[in-house]
């Protein structure tokens, strides 16, 4: 194949980022069977990219902008500010979010502040396509084969095996695993995993099915978090779990007064406190103190290229029919495994189910905002709200 050729099939910007992990997800098994998966519980998938979840996302979705642009604008950079992606130019509100400890990046001598367009800088202040994702991340181009779609592979705009790009996950079938229901009055738990480390923070919505499903209707039932601490959990295994302080702002956000959650682990730093603009595998200095010894860094999906309809093996390099090399593989079977047991840790929360909240189906949105690149990842999962039992204490 032609160098160009496969340069274009190999993106080493990566699309993924995060999967809602609890409760169960709309994005079930492409085969249709619940027991394909090669573990035995889906909460053991956390750091992969489960069902291919982490395909569903929003981009060109910039603070105080009407629209998302589907723009993913490349890797930002610290040496150029993030670039203006607002659907109206030189739209960008000014950030919200400045507290260094609420930062998942760091100023740089070159350019200061420049993350300060994208969504985690302003929380809940950007619009998204949808709040449940879109294969992919946007709706444009339509043929795959389009010379604009190229460009978008490029940004990361990679959509699941077989999925139409710009499908909404609103659209998606309620999933076929066993119901999940919440107390009114009480707390629940919900959990996401990392793929594809890129800083930002995170929080969950409820939406009553009779309703229309727009973000509006979740903004109005943003959850507020049960405490202050989050749970780190290693797979499946509930008994072995790491209670960690949650850092959580509620100040500057939308709606006002909700609470968002700082992504928890820290992103892979150079030398000079800047991201790493490669991928790699190994990380020796992380952007800001982590939870825990040894989690940090842009995790397994720093390991792994994509083409058109999913991720490319990231373990092999590739030469043109002369033999020269025009990829290097930038980690080894042995480092991506690691990098997988490192990252396969669930982020648990407890949040308040209102005593207010009328009974029925619900559908609950995860909503993850990015602080390195303008880009939004939301994934929903079906709730019903149930009442306590009468010998119950309501909190």
């Amino acid at each position: 194949m032609h160098k160009a050729g496969l340069l274009l099939l190999l993106a080493g910007f990566a699309a993924a980022n995060v999967n809602l992990m609890w409760p169960l997800q709309r994005v079930q098994n492409p085969t249709g069977v619940p027991t394909a998966g090669i573990f035995p519980h889906p909460l053991d998938f956390a750091g992969g990219c489960q069902n291919f979840a982490c395909l569903w996302f929003n981009q060109g979705c910039q603070p105080g902008c009407s629209k998302c642009t589907d723009q993913a604008g490349g890797p930002a950079h610290p040496n150029s500010m993030s670039p203006d992606m607002c659907s109206e130019p030189n739209g960008t509100m000014e950030p919200t979010l400045m507290d260094k400890n609420l930062r998942t990046y760091q100023d740089t001598a070159t350019q200061g502040d420049w993350t300060k367009r994208n969504p985690w800088r302003a929380p809940g202040y950007s619009p998204v396509f949808s709040p449940c994702g879109l294969a992919g991340g946007g709706a444009t181009p339509g043929d795959w084969t389009s010379e604009s779609l190229a460009e978008h592979i490029r940004s990361g705009a990679v959509t699941p095996p077989f999925i139409k790009r710009g499908f909404d996950g609103r659209d998606l079938p309620v999933a076929n695993t066993k119901k999940t229901n919440w107390t009114r009055g009480s707390s629940a738990e919900v959990a996401w995993s990392l793929f594809f480390n890129r800083g930002g923070g995170y929080a969950y919505r409820l939406c009553p099915k009779s309703s229309k499903m727009t973000e509006e209707c979740f903004q109005k039932h943003h959850l507020q978090f049960a405490s202050n601490q989050t749970w780190l959990q290693k797979g499946s295994n509930w008994s072995a779990r790491t209670a960690i302080t949650a850092t959580r702002v509620s100040e500057g956000t939308f709606p006002a007064g909700s609470t968002w959650t700082k992504n928890p682990i820290p992103p892979c730093a150079g030398s000079d406190g800047s991201p790493v603009q490669e991928s790699r595998w190994n990380c020796s200095k992380p952007m800001f103190d982590p939870p825990m010894p040894g989690l940090f860094g842009d995790g397994p999906g720093s390991c792994i290229n994509w083409a058109i309809h999913g991720p490319v093996e990231g373990f092999h390099d590739f030469y043109d029919s002369f033999g020269n090399l025009i990829y290097k593989v930038p980690c080894s079977n042995e480092h991506g495994l690691a990098q997988a047991q490192v990252f396969q840790i669930n982020v648990f929360d407890e949040v308040l189910v209102p005593k207010n909240l009328p009974l029925g189906d619900y559908l609950l949105s995860f909503r993850f905002e990015s602080e390195l690149t303008p880009q939004i990842w939301t994934n929903c999962a079906d709730i019903t709200i149930i009442d306590a039992p009468s010998d119950e204490v309501m909190v």
